[in-house]
């Protein structure tokens, strides 16, 4: 066998959660397109993701009932994160967090104790990371928990110390829907090779944390931003694509390792950055990221390439747009993601076998 560097183009696993279709440009969580999937209730798309199939209205109505009654931290989680250094960011805090919260020990029938765990996690989400930026002196509230709103809504409302508006919500609906999952991306092969030495569900969903924090992976929203504002000015976008390519750097968020042709998640995302951003104080950023990407673009184009802005390009503004502070990117993204994980952590216990690759060694040999 030959050796591959990232592992590209290699199978190392099988999977019915998600299917990256690259050549022609389209995403499907168990057989449904991201296009029908961005219509759909947050919730029933979890359970899809988690369980195979979409639920009834009884199912959905627990899932939702059980993801409001472990929504809320104990005092003993508050007092932790209030514990913990000022200067973390957030993914830090984030990742040491997720195996110290407590697990109550509930049960549900036909769902595993695994899984029942991992949404524990996933329902303290919301309320860690308000938590987190309290902490960090965010004008966020974690006291705001209400166990009887919409999870997502929740978020926002703990977040921005007000409710979200219908059209907020929607949009963070879909955002958060469109990076649930994506197949054996960086994060989520960690999470798979965590998995298969039967680890825990929190050392699992801390291990993804700590994998989506890289600026390659989660944090090229934040990566893409910035390099926006330091364009400066819209009429700057060509002279500042040049400067990047004449040091042989990146501009994160454009292209993507899996798709030929766009990625279909930004076919979504951008209108909805449009719409959110237009006439609003942050209308300047989305003029700066539209006119790096038609620079970009073009001068692609010219050395015979097509490379367009992926999901995480246009994110940034509009988790901005929402009330989301910068340092929250990633560790919102990890929110959805850690959806994703989970499954494939229900997945790969199906038939497990410990994660053992080969290596090519090239070091002195003995003499």
């Amino acid at each position: 066998m030959s050796y591959v560097p990232g592992l590209e183009g290699v199978v190392v696993g099988e999977t019915a959660i998600s299917h990256v279709e690259g050549d022609i440009g389209r995403l499907s969580y168990r057989g449904f397109v991201i296009e029908d999937i961005v219509k759909m209730d947050y919730l029933d798309v979890v359970y899809l993701v988690l369980f195979g199939e979409l639920p009834d209205k009884e199912a959905s109505s627990e899932l939702a009932g059980f993801m409001s009654r472990h929504g809320r931290l104990t005092e003993t989680e508050r007092q932790m994160v209030r514990a913990m250094p000022a200067d973390l960011h957030p993914m830090q805090m984030l990742q040491s967090m997720i195996p110290a919260l407590s697990v109550s020990g509930e049960t549900s029938a036909g769902i595993s104790d695994d899984a029942v765990q991992g949404l524990e996690i996933i329902a303290r989400y919301p309320s860690l990371l308000a938590s987190i930026a309290e902490r960090l002196g965010y004008a966020a509230d974690p006291g705001l928990y209400d166990p009887g709103s919409d999870y997502l809504a929740c978020y926002l409302t703990m977040m921005n110390g007000r409710e979200p508006t219908l059209r907020e919500l929607e949009a963070f609906r879909v955002v958060q829907l469109l990076q649930l999952e994506h197949s054996f991306n960086a994060g989520t092969f960690s999470t798979r090779v965590i998995a298969s030495t039967l680890a825990s569900v929190p050392a699992v969903m801390a291990g993804g944390v700590a994998a989506l924090s890289g600026v390659l992976h989660g944090g090229a929203d934040e990566a893409a931003l910035r390099a926006a504002r330091e364009m400066g000015e819209p009429e700057n976008a060509l002279a500042y694509v040049d400067s990047i390519i004449a040091a042989k750097g990146r501009i994160m968020g454009m292209g993507h390792r899996e798709y030929r042709v766009v990625d279909p998640r930004a076919n979504i995302l951008k209108p909805l950055a449009v719409e959110l951003c237009s006439g609003t104080k942050y209308e300047k950023d989305l003029q700066l990221l539209l006119a790096l990407e038609t620079a970009f673009n073009r001068r692609m184009a010219e050395k015979g390439k097509q490379v367009w802005a992926n999901l995480e390009f246009y994110k940034g503004v509009v988790y901005q747009a929402l009330g989301i502070d910068v340092p929250f990117f990633t560790a919102t993204f990890a929110m959805a993601r850690s959806v994703g994980w989970l499954a494939h952590f229900l997945e790969s216990r199906e038939n497990n076998r410990i994660v053992r690759p080969a290596a090519q060694y090239v070091g002195r040999l003995p003499a």
